[in-house]
């Protein structure tokens, strides 16, 4: 399948409640109802939340921006569905309804989109075994990444991927991570068309999804000499190799699954 993620930034002129609610309340739906028209397989908003127990992970990484106010998630189960589903004169009618309503509540010029090839390294289970439900103690982490100054996109995703990967998933018991995926984004010319769509920002690197029990977290961080807390400091000094924190950012959110066809 192939994946799109559209990083979201609220108009300035409401509150983050309001804005996930109208997301929430209004164009998740929206989206729901033409989802056939668009070929769309799987449709995931996860909406940011405030936590103090993880703000130590982004004031670690100094420079960090500020996070999105969510991430809405897309999948096809190819690229010629996406094409198909962006192209016919129904899916055209439906594109340009979903913009309509996107412009209500969606700072655009600030919210990047980006399609992304899936790489599951903890955890390759259906995609609704773990979902971090706004009521579960479930906790989705969302970590948007760019490559350091001089590092071309393709060897930060070889790094990222083979050796923090091989990182992540040897340390993976001690720190209790449930499931972590990375996408990676494509080179593709899609990229550039969905950009210009929304006159959207440069997209990233790509994004890491890691799960979580809260509870689990909370008794790592709350022991700095734990085999958990040690694992989590090795993870951020290898991010250091080939990460730049400056144009990055890391954030928990919650899940709402709106569509989950073919993706048990």
């Amino acid at each position: 399948m192939i994946r799109l993620h559209f990083p979201l930034r609220r108009l300035t002129r409401l509150p983050r409640a309001d804005f996930q609610n109208y997301w929430r309340e209004q164009h998740g739906p929206l989206v729901a109802s033409v989802a056939r028209s668009l070929r769309i397989r799987r449709y995931v908003q996860s909406h940011t939340f405030d936590d103090p127990l993880l703000d130590g992970l982004r004031a670690l990484r100094t420079g960090m921006h500020e996070p999105f106010d969510g991430i809405a998630s897309l999948w096809w189960d190819s690229r010629e569905d996406l094409v198909a589903g962006m192209t016919s004169d129904e899916a055209r009618r439906a594109g340009a309804q979903l913009l309509e309503d996107e412009r209500r509540f969606i700072d655009l010029p600030r919210s990047p989109l980006f399609l992304g090839q899936e790489i599951a390294q903890i955890n390759p289970m259906g995609e609704n075994s773990i979902v971090a439900w706004p009521n579960s103690s479930w906790i989705k982490i969302c970590y948007l990444l760019q490559p350091k100054p001089g590092m071309t996109q393709a060897a930060c995703h070889k790094t990222w991927n083979m050796e923090h990967g091989y990182l992540i998933r040897r340390h993976s018991q001690a720190t209790r991570f449930a499931r972590y995926i990375q996408t990676h984004t494509l080179d593709d010319e899609l990229n550039d068309a969905l950009r210009q769509s929304r006159l959207g920002p440069p997209s990233y690197a790509g994004l890491t999804e890691a799960w979580f029990d809260r509870h689990d977290l909370q008794a790592i961080f709350s022991d700095p000499a734990s085999e958990g807390a040690r694992g989590f400091g090795l993870f951020l000094e290898d991010e250091k190799r080939f990460i730049d924190f400056t144009r990055s950012t890391v954030f928990p959110s919650k899940e709402i699954v709106f569509i989950a066809e073919g993706t048990s």
